[in-house]
C-alpha cells in the first residue's frame, strides 16, 4: 500500500489492503471501531495478529460457543467472525454484537445504543432468520444465571497464579537458540487461547450488574448514583500498577537525592540506575520488583509489537516522574477508602428508597458488579501477562536481527507473519528486504483515518481512506458542550492537557484534565495526577474507566474528536454524571 519515496517520504500506491486484512463476513457484514480502539488502538503488527490473535480468537470462539451464544458450526474456521481486520486496523463485528444481544433477549437497537451511541451513520440492522434461536437463548440464559450465582471466578484466579509462576520461571532468553525462542513463544499459545476464552466468559456477567442497577437508580430519581455503586470495588488488577507506581513516587518525593535525579528527566534516571548507590540503589531495587510484577503492562499491550514497561522501562519512570508531584492524600489507598465508604452509603440510600419487592433485584445487581467487574479486569490482566511473555521471547529474536544489521529495532521483527517464522530462523538475512518494505507500508497505515463503520466492501479499500493530516476538525469554542458517556461520577473544572501518548506525559500537571484518545493500563497511573479524564473512545466497562472509578476522578468517555476539538489551556467542566464536557474559556493565545 505504501512505498518509500526518493526523499524518504511515504507515498500511497495503488494497493488496496494490508497483508493481514480479512474479507467481510457475508452472514455478519457490519463492523465498527467502537470499543475496538481500546484493545488495539494502532494498526496491528503482522506477527502480533497472526501468531497471538490467530490463536486468541479461537479462545473467543470456545467462549462464545460454550456460553451458548453460537453453535460450533456457525463460527468454525481460522477466522471467527467476531472481529475484522481492515487496513491493519482492528474492528469489532457490530453484526456479531447485535446477534449476541438478540440471543440474550435484547434488541439490535439496545445493542447499538450501548456500543455506538446515537450515530446517524450506524448501519441499519437487517434481520436474518437465524438470528433468533430459542434453544441457544435458553442455553445462554442458563449459563448466565449460573455465573451470576457465583461468589468469584476461581478459574481466572488459578490462571493468574499459573501465569505468574510462568513469568518467574522464564528461561534466560539470551541463552536460547533462534529456533528455541520461536518454540518457546509458540509453547505459550495454549495459554493465549485459555486466557482469551476466560475474558469472553467474564465480559457478559460483568455488564449485567450495571444493567440492573442503572434503571433502579433512575426509578428513584438518582440516575447518577450508578457510577457510585460500581466504583471503589477493590481488588481490580488494572488499578494495581497505579498503586505500585504511587509507592515508587513516594520513595522519590522523600529523598533529596532521588528528587534531584528525577528533575533531570526519566532518561537520566534510567541511565543512573545501572551504577546506583544509596537512595538510587534502593529505588532501583524497588523498581525492578515493580517491573517483575507489573512490567507486562504498557500502551497497546494486546500487541506484541508494542513496548511494555519491561521492554521500555523509561515509560514507567516517566509516570513516576509525574506522580511524584501529587499530594500524599491522593494515594490509591486513601481514595479507595473514601470511595468504598461512599459506595456503601449510596447503596444503603438507594436500597431503602426502592419498593421492598425490587430490593432483591438491587442486591443481585450489586453482587454481580462486585464479583464480575473485578473478575473481568483479572481476565484481561491474564491475557496481557501471556502476551508479554511471547513479546519478550520474540524481542530477543529481534535484538539479534538488530545486531546482524537486518533492521533498526527489536520490534521490527514483528513485521513477519507467523507462517514465516521458521523460514526466518533458517535464513534471517533473506527477510531483510521484506521487513524493510513492510515497515514502510506499516508506517503508512498510521497516516490513514479508518472509517468508524465498515458496512460494504468499498469501505475496506484503504486507498479511499482519508489521510489524518488532511483532517481539519475545528477547535471547540467557549460555550460548546461536547457529549459523551459518563464513565465515572463527579464534576470537575480544570485546565485541558491533551496527551496522545502516555510515554510523553511530562507536560501533565497535577489537577489538569487529561484529554486522551484512549486510555488503558499505561495511562491509568496518570489518573493519580489528573483532576478528571476525557477520552475519545470507551464504554461503561472499559478497563481504564473502571480504574477511573477505582481512583475516584470524574470521567467522560466516547467524546467524539475530543482530542482534536479540545486544546491545551482551555478550561473545561467535566460532568461524569451527565456525560458532558463544557468549554468554559479559551485562551486568547489559541487564536480561536
Amino acid at each position: 500500500m505504501v512505498g518509500a519515496g526518493t526523499d524518504g517520504e511515504r507515498e500511497i500506491s495503488v494497493m488496496k489492503s494490508w497483508i493481514t486484512d480479512w474479507q467481510r463476513s457475508e452472514r455478519l457484514p457490519h463492523y465498527t471501531r467502537a470499543n475496538a480502539g481500546e484493545t488495539l488502538p494502532d494498526p496491528a503488527s503482522p506477527l502480533g495478529w497472526t501468531l497471538v490473535w490467530g490463536r486468541g480468537l479461537q479462545g473467543w470462539r470456545r467462549g462464545f460457543v460454550g456460553f451458548g451464544i453460537y453453535r460450533d458450526e456457525e463460527v468454525a474456521g481460522p477466522r471467527p467472525p467476531f472481529v475484522g481486520m481492515f487496513g491493519g486496523h482492528f474492528y469489532l463485528n457490530l453484526s456479531h454484537m447485535r446477534l449476541f444481544g438478540i440471543r440474550m433477549g435484547q434488541t439490535a437497537d439496545q445493542i447499538d445504543a450501548a456500543f455506538v451511541g446515537q450515530r446517524s451513520d450506524t448501519p441499519v440492522y437487517v434481520a436474518h432468520p437465524d438470528d433468533q434461536d430459542e434453544e441457544l437463548t435458553g442455553k445462554a440464559g442458563a449459563t448466565l444465571q449460573r455465573m451470576l450465582g457465583r461468589t468469584g471466578f476461581p478459574e481466572a484466579d488459578a490462571d493468574r497464579e499459573r501465569l505468574r509462576a510462568l513469568r518467574r520461571a522464564r528461561p534466560d532468553l539470551t541463552l536460547l537458540s533462534d529456533a528455541e525462542l520461536v518454540a518457546h513463544a509458540r509453547s505459550l499459545l495454549d495459554e493465549v487461547e485459555t486466557t482469551f476464552q476466560r475474558h469472553v466468559e467474564s465480559s457478559l456477567p460483568a455488564s449485567v450488574g450495571p444493567a440492573i442497577l442503572g434503571p433502579l437508580c433512575a426509578s428513584v430519581d438518582r440516575p447518577g448514583a450508578l457510577l457510585d455503586l460500581i466504583g471503589g470495588l477493590g481488588d481490580v488488577d488494572s488499578a494495581s500498577p497505579s498503586t505500585g507506581l504511587w509507592t515508587l513516587s513516594r520513595q522519590v518525593a522523600a529523598s533529596a537525592e532521588l528528587t534531584a535525579l528525577f528533575d533531570q528527566g526519566p532518561v537520566a534516571v534510567e541511565q543512573a540506575l545501572g551504577t546506583a548507590t544509596g537512595d538510587v540503589k534502593a529505588f532501583r531495587d524497588a523498581f525492578e520488583e515493580f517491573l517483575a510484577e507489573s512490567g507486562d503492562r504498557g500502551p497497546n499491550e494486546w500487541d506484541i509489537h508494542a513496548l511494555s514497561w519491561e521492554a521500555a522501562p523509561v515509560q514507567a519512570l516517566a509516570l513516576v516522574d509525574r506522580i511524584r508531584h501529587s499530594p500524599d492524600d491522593a494515594s490509591p489507598a486513601a481514595r479507595h477508602q473514601r470511595l468504598t465508604e461512599g459506595r456503601e452509603r449510596t447503596a444503603r440510600e438507594i436500597r431503602a428508597a426502592l419498593p421492598e419487592e425490587t430490593q432483591p433485584l438491587f442486591d443481585a445487581g450489586m453482587h454481580a458488579s462486585q464479583v464480575w467487574i473485578p473478575a473481568r479486569e483479572r481476565t484481561k490482566a491474564n491475557c496481557v501477562t501471556v502476551v508479554n511473555e511471547i513479546r519478550m521471547a520474540v524481542r530477543e529474536l529481534g535484538r539479534r536481527g538488530v545486531e546482524a544489521g537486518l533492521f533498526a529495532r527489536p520490534e521490527d521483527v514483528m513485521m513477519l507473519l507467523d507462517t514465516e517464522l521458521d523460514d526466518y530462523v533458517a535464513a534471517p538475512e533473506s527477510f531483510g528486504p521484506v521487513i524493510a518494505q513492510r515497515l514502510a507500508e506499516y508506517a503508512g497505515l498510521f497516516d490513514l483515518e479508518p472509517p468508524f463503520f465498515v458496512a460494504d466492501d468499498a469501505q475496506t479499500d484503504v486507498g479511499t481512506w482519508p489521510r489524518r493530516a488532511e483532517e481539519r476538525t475545528p477547535a471547540a469554542v467557549e460555550g460548546d458542550v461536547l457529549g459523551g458517556v459518563g464513565g465515572s461520577h463527579g464534576t470537575y473544572t480544570g485546565r485541558v492537557r491533551v496527551v496522545t501518548d502516555p510515554a510523553s506525559c511530562e507536560a501533565l500537571e497535577p489537577g489538569e484534565v487529561l484529554v486522551a484518545p484512549i486510555t488503558d493500563a499505561a495511562w491509568t497511573p496518570l489518573f493519580l495526577v489528573a483532576g478528571a479524564a476525557v477520552v475519545d473512545v470507551g464504554a461503561l466497562n472499559s478497563h481504564a474507566v473502571v480504574v477511573c472509578r477505582e481512583l475516584g476522578i470524574p470521567a467522560v468517555i466516547s467524546v467524539e474528536n475530543g482530542t482534536r476539538r479540545l486544546r491545551d489551556g482551555m478550561v473545561i467542566t467535566v460532568d461524569g454524571d451527565r456525560g458532558t464536557v463544557t468549554v468554559d474559556s479559551v485562551p486568547a493565545a489559541l487564536g480561536l
